[in-house]
């Protein structure tokens, strides 16, 4: 049986806050394993910032959708801005250095979830899709 939620945000920082405390009390609902969580709240943040930041340039007249949905299988999430000129973005951007105190979200990203999407979404925003299942001896860490 799946699971959703679904809540638009507007873009400003007292909102990064408000989105953790819903899908974290998302995730105790459903029984999220807690390194699951753990993992899965860190590249939902990031993806939620890089949106704010990169996509809605901190325009407080745009928002952000975020959708979860969990099943038996796996937790999913959309995150997704109201910016132009995402997809480019995405595929232009170099790694960040070692030591390098930003830019490193994209990766966190890719390291920890089963699942990555970019997609430019009717508009011009970009909606990031991130998947991972459920249970701990299917989630697999890897590098992009």
């Amino acid at each position: 049986m799946a699971t959703d939620f679904a809540r638009l945000y507007p873009t400003e920082a007292e909102s990064e806050a408000r989105l953790i405390d819903d899908f974290s009390a998302f995730l105790a609902q459903n029984r999220i394993d807690a390194e699951i969580a753990h993992y899965l709240t860190l590249c939902v943040s990031e993806a939620f910032t890089n949106a704010m930041m990169h996509g809605n340039k901190w325009d407080k007249t745009k928002s952000v959708s975020v959708h979860l949905s969990v099943n038996d299988a796996e937790v999913c999430a959309d995150i997704t801005d109201q910016g132009r000129g995402g997809l480019a973005s995405i595929a232009r951007r170099p790694r960040p250095g070692l030591l390098a105190e930003s830019g490193r979200g994209v990766d966190f990203i890719y390291r920890y979830c089963a699942g990555v999407e970019f997609t430019e979404v009717e508009g011009g925003g970009l909606r990031v899709s991130l998947r991972v299942p459920r249970s701990r001896t299917k989630h697999v860490v890897k590098r992009p």
